[in-house]
């Protein structure tokens, strides 16, 4: 018997499904095996452990103790309100389009080509990711194996999140006062 072999037959001894002269094998592998012995031992602790009654018994008053535990715990009362879902929706929709123009070029020469308001919209992204990217010059060479699409993806990732958090924070700010 194998190491594999030794290992599915103790699934079997746990289950108490073994064959006598399956046993048998395992038990002369695990003699001989110290790592599987080592594993064996600390199986048997583990089903001693599952065979004690009391350890396995939740006591009587288990359920209403946790769920007292849970009346306890701190309920948001406040829901998010309709405006920054729709914003962080959009968001995520935003980033998302950007990261498939960001990994697909072509198709942004299709799109644009279509929508001048749209062409406009990514004329003045591109301008401002460039600003962007070209402070981020020195940090490129330092990381001379980076890919400049994904030092791209990560700047506009970053910006979408900056200007959703600074939302929210306002929105929190206007809905205290």
């Amino acid at each position: 018997m194998n190491c594999k072999q030794a290992e599915l037959a103790m699934m079997e001894h746990m289950e108490k499904t073994i064959q006598p002269p399956r046993a048998k094998d395992l038990a002369l592998h695990v003699l001989e095996c110290e790592n599987c012995r080592e594993y064996y031992i600390g199986f048997d602790m583990a089903l001693e452990v599952l065979d004690d009654e009391e350890l396995s018994v939740a006591p009587v008053d288990f359920t209403q103790c946790v769920m007292a535990k849970v009346r306890e715990m701190p309920v948001h009362s406040k829901p998010i309100p309709l405006s920054l879902r729709l914003l962080w929706g959009f968001g995520a929709i935003f980033l998302g389009i950007g990261l498939l123009f960001a990994f697909n070029p072509e198709w942004l020469t299709v799109v644009t080509a279509q929508s001048p308001i749209l062409y406009t919209i990514l004329s003045a992204m591109y301008a401002a990711r460039q600003v962007v990217s070209d402070s981020l010059t020195n940090l490129v060479a330092t990381y001379q194996g980076t890919e400049i699409a994904l030092l791209n993806a990560a700047i506009v990732f970053v910006a979408v999140v900056g200007i959703l958090l600074m939302v929210l924070q306002r929105s929190e700010k206007s809905t205290k006062a």
